[in-house]
């Protein structure tokens, strides 16, 4: 079934929007909502206006409007930011079609959040540095950016020559994932068979990531003119060891 002839090769996310969060989704969200209330308590003053970047089905963004924030929703996929927008209607939730790497918002944020390993689709030289210079300058004075990227352990380890199968609906999905140790990235290839009135249509989503250690990350944010910042293993917020598979930074404008 893997990368046949006829399938048709569509942006990542495009197809599996809608079933994210049966995916992946729901578990990520609650794992980074676990982390928030956890890490709370070192970010100073109300959260009054935030930014959740690459914020997919937006289930981080409704949280923070349901917090009472004022909330900038951003997504480079419009299939995303079509899910989010059905999430947060009706709410102080503005949705926003950009780059990371470019990101402009309206006005300077108190908390800007990054979550779902989101950077480590980043996969060219800078555009790790170019996203958290981003991120800096659309922080307030005192504002903080909360994010998360999976290591090159993660990659590594995750990576093995079965192909997962699984169905959802009409949705039948097939995905094999490999990993290039020259380059430090991940591949996952996401192939789809949707079966609507007797019709079969075959899709193939491409998913890249590159993994990050911790040391490239904090000279990263040191180059982007962050003052400080926290780092711990993003499972339990204890302290980072080899075996670290996610890694959870807190960092101060």
């Amino acid at each position: 079934m893997m990368e046949e002839a006829g399938q048709e090769p569509v942006p990542p996310y495009s197809r599996t929007a809608t079933i994210y969060d049966e995916l992946v989704g729901e578990a990520l969200f609650q794992g980074w909502r676990e982390n928030f209330l956890r890490l709370r308590k070192h970010m100073k003053g109300a959260l009054r206006v935030c930014a959740d970047v690459a914020c997919g089905t937006g289930l981080a963004a409704r949280y923070l409007a349901e917090e009472g924030a004022r909330v900038y929703a951003v997504d480079i996929s419009p299939e995303m930011l079509r899910e989010a927008r059905r999430r947060t209607a009706g709410m102080e939730v503005t949705l926003l079609q950009q780059d990371l790497r470019e990101l402009r918002l309206p006005e300077r944020v108190d908390l800007l959040t990054c979550n779902g390993d989101s950077l480590n689709h980043l996969l060219g030289e800078g555009d790790l540095d170019r996203a958290l210079a981003a991120f800096r300058d659309n922080l307030d004075l005192e504002g903080c950016l909360l994010f998360d990227v999976n290591t090159p352990y993660q990659l590594f380890s995750q990576v093995d020559a079965t192909i997962w199968k699984m169905r959802l609906g009409n949705v039948r999905m097939y995905w094999r994932s490999t990993y290039d140790e020259d380059s430090g990235t991940a591949r996952l290839v996401m192939s789809h068979v949707e079966e609507s009135d007797g019709e079969r249509r075959f899709y193939r989503e491409e998913h890249r990531e590159r993994g990050y250690s911790r040391g490239e990350v904090e000279t990263a944010l040191e180059r982007a003119g962050f003052r400080k910042a926290l780092c711990w293993d993003a499972c339990g917020l204890g302290p980072v060891a080899e075996t670290t598979r996610r890694l959870q930074f807190l960092a101060w404008r």
